[in-house]
């Protein structure tokens, strides 16, 4: 065969075309011997394939689900994933856990086999279906509330920054423990209004309404009854706590606040707590006899307006001034343990910070740089001197100090100022069940006073921290005593 070549205007010349053509291998021609080399490579694909990964990694899957879900599935000791999940195990006996936190675990003894041909592609799967069990119910979102009250100090999330549902994922696993068990969901609901005294965002007040959902439904999807249902019970819980239309128009869209603002709920609201004021005490604190070198002023009893809520307070002492270097040397020397020297030892069982003690006194009249943690175990054994065994010897709730403070009933201008016993709650004026609050309790603690705050101006700090700024006053009250 040939083929034409040339240049415009030039007369085209005809060649040959090339050709190649192979040659017999071994006297074998080349049709048979590169039909030999296909089916080789074929075979060696195969091989690859369908029967090394089975000879390589013997074993099979297991397909893991369980009621509730989020389980974390141990094989042998090592955690693999959270339920559901498909896990690769190799081939042998192995010892397959379980677990939730609150939940009873689940674990079995299995014999995995796999399969020699064809692994890769059909592999031998082991289904495990565990439906879990908790003892408590209502321990299950008592944890998550704990979580929910910590994640509530990170702020609002953003794009970038998301908190997990902590709440709402507890209520899910502790309603599908619960149901049918009416005193387990009413403890439940119950934990929630503490909750709610954390869900001082956006993100929190979703996640506490996603829970409502899921305890009153079961931890399902709620269907259109339960939607109601669970609407009245938050619209009824609303309306018992007077200063809920505040808290709520601080956390909607700025596009939707002007709906609450207006409304005639909010108006009645604001309207009546403009109207309280603190009632003031008609007769003046007088000192009581010290207890081993403290000074204390009794503080009568009276009522305090907070918002559109009024306490009763009962009398209480509250000592003349913040612990002096003087009385912390005296504790220090009957309790060793909190010495400066023993400091970090306090801050590896998460007592106090590496700042414990080291800032020294402000004006040397009070003793600062003290945890939480330090100013409790102090009042605990000031409490050992108290003759009356009905009364004890504690921090002072943020309540009790406000009462005093707006009263003029002691000067709440020092330089410092001062731990007080309440676990801190962004929406302290919700009400709930102590055991509900104790239960969820708080990453921080209340402080109060100080000479930059004003007598109702709130704060809080981790327990464990110490700063120069921080100092503490003992009060005695009745024992028993709670305005959490």
């Amino acid at each position: 065969m040939f083929r034409k070549f040339g240049r415009s205007g030039k007369k085209a010349a005809w060649l040959p075309e090339d050709q190649a053509h192979l040659k017999p291998l071994f006297g074998v021609r080349p049709g048979v011997y590169l039909a030999g080399l296909y089916g080789l490579v074929i075979v060696i694909a195969l091989f690859f394939v369908l029967l090394y990964p089975g000879l390589k990694n013997p074993g099979g899957l297991l397909i893991v689900s369980t009621e509730p879900e989020g389980a974390a599935i141990w094989v042998d000791g090592v955690y693999q994933a959270a339920a559901p999940a498909t896990i690769f195990v190799p081939q042998g006996k192995r010892r397959i856990c379980i677990s939730l936190p609150s939940f009873t675990g689940w674990q079995d003894e299995i014999d995995v086999t796999g399969r020699a041909f064809a692994s890769l592609l059909f592999p031998k799967k082991t289904l495990i279906t565990a439906t879990l069990e908790a003892p408590d119910p209502a321990a299950v979102l008592d944890q998550g509330a704990a979580e929910y009250a910590a994640w509530s100090f990170a702020g609002e999330p953003t794009a970038i920054y998301q908190i997990p549902l902590s709440l709402s994922e507890a209520a899910y696993r502790a309603a599908f423990a619960a149901r049918g068990n009416a005193a387990a969901l009413s403890a439940m609901n119950e934990t929630l209004e503490a909750a709610s005294r954390f869900a001082s965002t956006t993100a929190g007040a979703r996640d506490l309404i996603r829970s409502k959902y899921l305890i009153d439904n079961g931890g399902l999807s709620p269907s259109p009854l339960a939607v109601v249902s669970s609407a009245q019970g938050m619209l009824s819980f609303l309306s018992k706590n007077p200063d809920s239309a505040t808290a709520l128009a601080s956390l909607v869209p700025p596009e939707l606040m002007s709906v609450i603002v207006d409304s005639t709920w909010y108006k009645k609201q604001t309207a009546d707590g403009n109207a309280a004021k603190p009632a003031m005490v008609e007769t003046a604190p007088a000192e009581t006899a010290a207890v081993n070198g403290t000074l204390f002023y009794t503080i009568p009893k009276g009522t305090l307006s907070q918002g559109n809520r009024v306490f009763i307070i009962e009398e209480f002492s509250v000592a003349a001034a913040e612990v002096s270097p003087a009385l912390w040397e005296d504790f220090l020397a009957a309790n060793p343990e909190w010495k400066k020297e023993n400091g970090a030892g306090l801050v590896s069982q998460g007592f106090a910070t590496e700042d414990y003690l080291e800032y020294g006194m402000i004006g040397e009249s009070s003793v600062t740089s003290v945890s939480w943690y330090a100013a409790k175990a102090y009042c605990a054994w000031l409490s050992t001197f108290l003759e009356d065994a009905n009364h004890e010897i504690r921090l002072p709730y943020e309540r009790e100090w406000e009462y005093a403070a707006v009263n003029d009933l002691i000067s709440a201008t020092q330089p410092a100022a001062v731990w007080c016993e309440d676990h801190f709650a962004p929406l302290n004026a919700i009400s709930a069940k102590s055991e509900s609050i104790a239960a969820a309790g708080s990453p921080e603690r209340s402080v109060r006073g100080g000479k930059y705050m004003k007598p109702e101006s709130r704060g809080s700090l981790p327990p464990d921290f110490c700063a120069p700024f921080v100092s503490f006053r003992p009060v005695i009250a009745k024992k028993g005593t709670n305005y959490e």
